[in-house]
């Protein structure tokens, strides 16, 4: 991701992915990433995406669950569209919001929205995911 504490951020011109959910609601996301933990005690992968929400509403900020398309929380992933990357498909996964706020958010393309979702997602021996 781009260092987004600088006055010109913008996404326009940065990678772009779809997350689809099972009530039909998309997530697109900007200068999206995506990132695997080291294995918990129990030994499974916590993995994520994480991008700026390009197609929602909503401050983002933890008094706010209720940002547009989805709200923060539990959510059931139907499939991912990321260039160069294979699928995730149906994963429970849990959706977070973040406002990193100021200095800057006003002279940005977009509203400063970051959006992660994460998964428990295998054991690190394991060739796939788990389901």
């Amino acid at each position: 991701m781009r260092d987004w504490n600088t006055p010109d951020h913008h996404v326009a011109d940065t990678e772009r992915g779809t997350l689809r959910f099972t009530d039909g609601t998309q997530l697109v996301i900007a200068d999206w990433q995506v990132t695997e933990e080291a294995p918990d005690r129990d030994g499974l992968v916590r993995t994520s995406i994480r991008g700026w929400l390009t197609n929602g509403s909503g401050s983002g900020r933890l008094d706010d669950p209720y940002t547009k398309p989805i709200k923060a929380g539990p959510a059931r992933l139907v499939t991912t569209e990321l260039r160069g990357r294979e699928p995730v498909r149906d994963r429970d996964v849990h959706i977070g919001y973040h406002h990193p706020g100021k200095p800057h958010p006003n002279t940005w393309d977009h509203v400063g929205c970051l959006v992660t979702v994460a998964w428990n997602d295998r054991l690190p021996d394991s060739p796939g995911a788990r389901g």
